[in-house]
């Protein structure tokens, strides 16, 4: 047995801890991705006049919620400690998605307001503040997922560009 206590035993269930991470976060994030998805294309709808505000505001209330209890699964998941800021900024932009939606959705909520004007722009700087919020925050997700996804134990755990670039000279 090695001084340190180790032993190879201890690092495969260690690795086997990383594998079972690594599904449970890409079945979740596919899930997410997914649904931010389908909500920037509603907002995308309503800023062309090509959905009903009321049905948007349905889709948008509706998908909140599934933002709202994909956050909290995402709590559930353990990351290996080395991932721990990584899976806190994944986090961190999920709640930048969610307040997208939100934004979106007061956008909305504008539109119902009896004094209104039908040509008033105002609920169109929400939508399009909202759908931005939410695209760049997917695309943060997405490198961070990509890293959470690729990372080895012994690595640096981080999501830069450069970490990135690294990665991509390795694959070639």
């Amino acid at each position: 047995m090695p001084w340190f206590g180790g032993s190879g035993r201890r690092r495969r269930g260690s690795g086997r801890e990383l594998a079972d991470y690594r599904a449970q976060l890409v079945r979740q994030t596919l899930s997410i991705d997914e649904l931010i998805g389908d909500l920037i294309e509603a907002i995308d709808a309503l800023r062309r006049r090509d959905m009903d505000v009321d049905e948007a505001l349905d889709r948008l209330t509706s998908g909140e919620e599934r933002l709202d209890a994909a956050t909290e699964e995402l709590r559930g998941i353990l990351a290996p400690a080395e991932l721990h800021p990584l899976h806190m900024e994944y986090e961190a932009n999920l709640e930048r998605a969610t307040r997208g939606v939100v934004t979106a959705v007061r956008g909305c909520a504008l539109t119902k307001q009896r004094h209104r004007a039908p040509d008033d722009e105002e609920p169109f700087t929400y939508w399009k503040r909202g759908q931005q919020n939410m695209q760049h925050a997917r695309l943060r997700m997405s490198e961070l997922t990509d890293a959470l996804r690729t990372w080895e134990p012994g690595a640096p755990a981080e999501a830069s560009v450069a970490a990135r670039l690294h990665r991509a000279e390795a694959e070639e």
